[in-house]
C-alpha cells in the first residue's frame, strides 16, 4: 500500500488518552482498547481512507513493527477502528509518559467536586502559567465553555465544559475533532 502516515501523531494521541485514563481510573497492566471514528484517524494521520477496512490496512502497515506501545491490534467495528494496546503499552505509558500538571489538576478538581465553578476551572489553567483561551460557546452548542492553550506545544487539546443540572463535566478533544463538532 505504501501510504505515508503521520504515525507519531497517532502514537501521541494514544498515549495521551491512556495517560488521561490512568489519571482518572488508576494504572492496570492490561490491554487498553480505544475506538476512533474514521474521520478522526484520517485527520490524525493526514490520510484519506475511504472506509474502515482501508484504514485498518493503513494502520497495520504503519504499525507492522512494534515500538514502545508493543504490538497494536486493529479491529473494524461499525466503520470505526478499535485500537488495542497490549499490557506492555499500558506499563510504558504509566512509567514513561509524564502527565501534564494542568490535566492532573483538572482531573483532581473534577474528582473532588462534581459541580465545579467556572472560576475553579480557570484557576487550574491559571496555575499552569501558560496563556490559554476560555471561550463561551454559542447558545445551543453541546458545551458551555471551551478552554485551549495559545501555544499548542503546551497542550493541543480542547477542553469542553458543560454545566448542567448541578453537575459540571469536561471532555477533551483534538483540535480536528473539536472543529468537526462546530460544523
Amino acid at each position: 500500500m505504501g501510504v505515508r502516515v503521520k504515525k507519531d501523531n497517532l502514537t501521541k494521541n494514544i498515549t495521551d488518552q491512556m495517560k488521561e485514563a490512568q489519571l482518572k481510573l488508576g494504572y492496570a497492566e492490561e490491554t487498553t482498547r480505544l475506538i476512533f471514528p474514521l474521520s478522526s484517524l484520517n485527520a490524525i494521520l493526514s490520510v484519506n481512507a475511504r472506509n474502515a477496512q482501508e484504514m485498518k490496512a493503513i494502520l497495520e502497515e504503519a504499525y507492522a513493527v512494534p515500538a514502545e506501545l508493543g504490538a497494536l491490534s486493529f479491529t473494524v467495528r461499525d466503520e470505526r477502528i478499535e485500537i488495542g494496546v497490549p499490557p506492555e503499552g499500558a506499563r510504558y505509558v504509566n512509567e514513561q509518559v509524564i502527565a501534564p500538571e494542568h490535566l492532573a489538576a483538572l482531573i483532581a478538581l473534577f474528582r473532588e467536586n462534581h459541580h465545579c465553578s467556572l472560576e475553579q476551572i480557570k484557576a487550574v489553567f491559571d496555575a499552569c502559567g501558560n496563556d490559554y483561551v476560555c471561550e463561551r460557546m454559542p447558545e445551543g452548542a453541546d458545551f458551555d465553555y471551551v478552554f485551549s492553550f495559545s501555544d499548542e506545544s503546551v497542550d493541543r487539546y480542547y477542553y469542553c465544559i458543560k454545566m448542567e443540572m448541578g453537575h459540571t463535566v469536561y471532555h477533551r478533544f483534538s483540535k480536528e475533532d473539536f472543529l468537526s463538532l462546530q460544523l
